[in-house]
């Protein structure tokens, strides 16, 4: 009965490591879509204040990507890990070789584009976590820019980018 209970216990375990964490992907949206400009015209996201458990590297995987692919950056066997879908984008954070939480999102409904930082391009430790948002248009569509703070200077061209009325009504 022991070996039962710990096999099912277990299962549970894995199948919580296994889901997009769904409130945060909710806290993430609600803070980069919030009205809450600065006076240079972009919002700051801080990956750390929005996240309730402890990680010390977030990575950002974007289209369609295997488990082995996210093995082979990350370095971490990931028995519970899914593949990213095509069209749509995941942020994974890891608590050493461990991977603690992920969110999936479609990029058409969520069209965040997350930018690369020099040399810790799609790689973000905890103590660079925080993040410069505004809108932008690109392909005529308005996206999300979600640039590591330390980057903005590198990107602020962006901030002036936008749609025309005509090319968003389509």
């Amino acid at each position: 009965m022991r070996k039962i209970f710990l096999f099912v216990f277990a299962v549970f375990v894995l199948a919580g490591c296994s889901d997009s964490n769904k409130a945060l992907l909710e806290k993430l949206r609600t803070a980069v879509e919030a009205d809450n400009k600065n006076a240079q015209g972009y919002t700051i996201v801080d990956m750390g204040s929005l996240t309730d458990f402890d990680w010390d590297k977030m990575y950002f995987f974007q289209g369609k990507q295997t488990v082995v692919d996210i093995e082979a950056e990350t370095g971490v066997k990931w028995e519970s890990g899914s593949d990213v879908a095509e069209g749509h984008n995941r942020l994974l954070f890891m608590k050493g070789n461990e991977v603690v939480s992920f969110v999936d999102y479609y990029a058409d409904e969520f069209p965040l584009q997350v930018m690369g930082c020099n040399k810790d391009r799609w790689i973000y430790p905890h103590s660079r976590s925080t993040f410069a948002s505004f809108k932008y248009c690109l392909n005529d569509k308005e996206v999300y820019a979600f640039v590591p703070q330390p980057c903005l200077e590198n990107m602020k061209e962006l901030i002036n980018r936008k749609c025309d009325d005509k090319a968003q009504a389509e």
